[in-house]
């Protein structure tokens, strides 16, 4: 099944097309670029698990940060949970990618998204990044990889140069999807808790060896989010075709993070004090 996900797929591609997702929302795909594409064309879904938490969450009136919003795929998803009343700021720097977050936000008609081209950064600046591959688009990092098949210079600008206070202020979830550059993002979240509403919830994907090429660890970095009361829990997430069906079904709460974190991981940082996030 990977092997046609994977390869068959980009040999013999559905190009053009448009799927529209279990959530119900429609996104624009091309099998030959990249990964999310296809899963979305054989599932309908992309990160399962992560999906589900955050349909879990929003509700009417909510506010959405989508910070590495890659083509879209959460902004669409947030922006029809949310409702009219609400407010999706959808963050992506890589101008490709930022042209397909547009063209996914207008097919979806999503008035309720104010999207910006901008890398979160700790001071404002131009930065550079990385495409290590085409087959996954998403893998875009500020982070220099060995090997890399484009670069391109972007703007850099804080978070808090980036959003306003009231849409700090509505976020029920903030999601950090930045390929290593999490470090940078948090550091500058770091600045606004204080501005969050009490039961906003972080999710972030965490790379421990990313991090550690700049310098970092998670420790240092989650530090200010653990002193603030967060507490951080695990989701669960594959990107093996043969286990979407089981995390389609059955998607597993998140559960409570006691040890270290060593490998990349999918955290939610959350004001609950639980053993299990319930969804």
């Amino acid at each position: 099944m990977r092997e046609w996900l994977d390869v068959g797929l980009r040999q013999n591609p559905a190009t053009a097309k448009v799927v529209t997702t279990r959530y119900g929302f429609r996104i624009r795909i091309r099998t030959t670029e990249d990964l999310i594409m296809r899963s979305l064309y054989t599932s309908g879904c992309w990160e399962p698990v992560v999906s589900a938490f955050i349909a879990s969450r929003l509700k009417p009136g909510d506010g959405f940060l989508d910070i590495g919003a890659n083509l879209g795929y959460y902004t669409a998803m947030a922006s029809r949970l949310v409702g009219p009343d609400g407010v999706v700021v959808a963050i992506e720097p890589a101008p490709a990618l930022h042209a397909e977050l547009q063209a996914n936000a207008a097919l979806n008609q999503c008035e309720n998204v104010r999207p910006v081209r901008a890398a979160v950064t700790t001071s404002p600046g131009e930065v550079v990044l990385y495409v290590p591959h085409k087959g996954n688009l998403g893998a875009t990092t500020m982070v220099k990889p060995e090997q890399h098949e484009s670069r391109l210079t972007v703007p850099g600008l804080p978070l808090a140069d980036i959003v306003t206070t009231t849409e700090l202020e509505r976020a029920r979830i903030i999601k950090v999807d930045v390929e290593g550059a999490e470090g940078m993002v948090l550091d500058s979240l770091a600045e606004l808790l204080d501005l969050q509403r009490p039961d906003c919830e972080i999710v972030v994907e965490i790379s421990p060896d990313r991090l550690a090429a700049g310098g970092r660890t998670v420790d240092e970095v989650l530090a200010p989010f653990l002193s603030h009361s967060l507490h951080p829990y695990r989701l669960v997430n594959s990107y093996m075709p043969e286990d979407y069906p089981t995390m389609l079904r059955r998607p597993p709460a998140p559960v409570r993070i006691r040890g270290p974190i060593t490998a990349q991981t999918d955290v939610v940082l959350s004001p609950v004090n639980a053993d299990v996030l319930p969804l």
